[in-house]
This record gives structure tokens, C-alpha cells and sequence, in this order.
């Protein structure tokens, strides 16, 4: 199953902001009409804890990020719910794609990021697929790849 999530790139305006972009996604497909500049704006921001907000300035490559736990009222605000998913099972994030709601994810290494955020938008038995908002494409990646770069990144993953 795949559901059709607008892709939306970061670039050029958000080179480190791929969590607040996959974010917009999920809010964008939800019905929500709002742009990435705009929730940017809202996005908490934290000198130096990524559980309380963003952490550098995502406008500029020095960026680093922000996790599932500082950006739950933000979801909240826009959909009336959230799920912090972080530390749940593969079958958990399924469940969740099975019910129509994408998923925002963790992962590294990818396109050299120590941390960078996707949006899945589907599974079949091999895959999972994905809006990548850096490469600006749709995706997908084998499960045991999907879980190894999930798994590094303590299996952060977020959705409403």
C-alpha cells in the first residue's frame, strides 16, 4: 500500500531543515493548507537539547535537529492528534500507514546527514516508501536497510 503524501523539498530555503519539511508533508496530506515556512516558524527551537526544540538554525547548513518529543504539540496544534512512535516495532509504523496516516522518520546515514528526516508513505512485503525532501523523490528502501538506518537513530518516528 502506498498513500499519495505531497512531496515537498527542503531546498533551497531549509538545508538543515528536512525534520520541519517532512513534518509539512504529513500536515499537507492530512488536508492541512499550510507551506514549510510557515511551521517552520512555530517549530520550537533549544540551544542545545533536541527533545526541547530544534537545535542550530535550519536555515543554515550549521543546523542539527529536532526530535518527535519537542515537535508533539506542534503536530497536535495542526491535526488534533500525535503519536510519538520512537522505540515502537516495525508492525507499529505499518499499522499506523495501514490507517492512512504517514510517518515521519529518523534515520542515518543517509546523503551523508548524522540525522535526516523522512516521511513514509507505504510497505509491501520487501519495501518501505518514502518522500525524501533533500533529493526532492519518492522512494523506497528493503525493510532490513529501513530498520538498520531506523535503528540508528534510536527508531524516532512520529505521525497524528
Amino acid at each position: 500500500m502506498k498513500l499519495n503524501v505531497p512531496l515537498i523539498s527542503q531546498l533551497p530555503e531549509l538545508p538543515t531543515g528536512c525534520e520541519i519539511t517532512a513534518v509539512t508533508m504529513l500536515l499537507r496530506f492530512k488536508g492541512i493548507v499550510v507551506d514549510k515556512l510557515t511551521v517552520v516558524k512555530e517549530m520550537p527551537l533549544h540551544k542545545s537539547d533536541p527533545h526541547q526544540g530544534y537545535v542550530g538554525n535550519p536555515y543554515d547548513k550549521s543546523g542539527w535537529t529536532i526530535y518527535p518529543q519537542a515537535l508533539q504539540k506542534l503536530i497536535k496544534k495542526y491535526t488534533g492528534s500525535v503519536q510519538d512512535l520512537t522505540g515502537h516495532s516495525l508492525s507499529a509504523l505499518e499499522q499506523q500507514l495501514s490507517e492512512e496516516k504517514p510517518v515521519v522518520a529518523w534515520v542515518s546515514p543517509l546523503h551523508g546527514f548524522t540525522v535526516h528526516a523522512i516521511v513514509l508513505t507505504g510497505f509491501d512485503q520487501i519495501y518501505y516508501y518514502y518522500n525524501d525532501c533533500w533529493s526532492n523523490q519518492k522512494e523506497k528502501i528493503k525493510k532490513e536497510d529501513f530498520l538498520q538506518i531506523w535503528g540508528n537513530q534510536e527508531r524516532r518516528a512520529i505521525s497524528y
